[in-house]
């Protein structure tokens, strides 16, 4: 029983139950808005939620890789990959597509590159004065 805990299976699940319930608490975070309002505090916030959801994913895999046979475990192993990837893949699409508004922003607000008409008189009052 206790050989299956220290398993290479195991640790790989500890491992991936630890940063797949970050995600998943970083996640509830924004949906509940933990962050929202609270300035420079709101991404220690979030990332509270993160950590704690860590912590109790680190737990619950540890009871599961006491209870379950080595089968079950790979395949928990896979799931909770596939489960990081599509929360990586996520946030980065979300990560890109905000710099792509913030440098479409940044665009719109650049200055003209136009003399005013201020300073077209002055220009042309010295040149031909």
């Amino acid at each position: 029983m206790a050989n299956r805990l220290l398993k290479l299976y195991s640790f790989l699940l500890y491992l991936l139950a630890l940063a797949t319930s970050f995600f998943v608490g970083i996640t509830f975070a924004k949906i509940v808005e933990a962050g929202k309002d609270q300035g420079l505090a709101g991404g220690a916030i979030v990332f509270g939620y993160g950590v704690i959801a860590s912590v109790i994913g680190l737990i619950i895999s540890l009871f599961v890789a006491h209870k379950i046979n080595r089968k079950t475990i790979i395949r928990l192993n896979i799931i909770l990959a596939l489960c990081l990837a599509g929360f990586y893949a996520y946030y980065q699409i979300r990560y890109l597509n905000r710099l792509k508004a913030r440098e479409l922003e940044t665009q719109k607000t650049e200055l003209p590159k136009q003399p005013s008409s201020f300073a077209t008189n002055v220009i042309y009052k010295i040149t031909f004065n």
